[in-house]
């Protein structure tokens, strides 16, 4: 019995394992990154309150995306942070807006459709959007989270 291929198989094995683990230290960093770390943008949450607020509560659960002009004056004429209202982390800011096709603010009842904090223009951003319909006017429903 001889075993003069056990090294070559020893090496041959070694070296899968060390490709696999470069491959994996090389690639999965990249892939969690978007939902990763307390100073990036979340585009889960973005996402989600975007959902929220374009199919439940400025709606008709079984009207998606066409919502009720009361609901949204209502929700936008509330002086108090969206960040407390919405589903999102105490440290992250929300920015809710309702924009016209020509990307102005929209005024839905008399109230400017625009909730949260100003954006800051060197943060790192994340941007959900949603067509919406208000009063049979279309407009676009833009949540910003940083």
């Amino acid at each position: 019995m001889t075993r003069a291929q056990t090294t070559m198989d020893f090496a041959a094995g070694v070296s899968v394992f060390l490709v696999t683990v470069a491959f994996a230290f090389a690639f999965v960093p990249g892939i969690t990154t978007p939902f990763t770390g307390a100073g990036a943008g979340d585009p889960v949450s973005a996402n989600r309150i975007a959902d929220d607020l374009a199919t439940d509560s400025l709606g008709a659960p079984e009207d998606p995306y066409r919502l009720d002009a009361e609901q949204v004056s209502s929700f936008f004429a509330d002086g108090t942070d969206p960040a407390a209202r919405l589903p999102i982390e105490s440290y992250r800011n929300v920015n809710a807006t309702l924009e016209t096709p020509d990307g102005a603010v929209a005024v839905v009842n008399g109230t400017t459709a625009a909730a949260g904090d100003a954006v800051p223009q060197d943060g790192d951003v994340t941007v959900a959007w949603r067509i919406v319909d208000v009063d049979d006017r279309t407009l676009e429903l833009v949540v910003r989270v940083w």
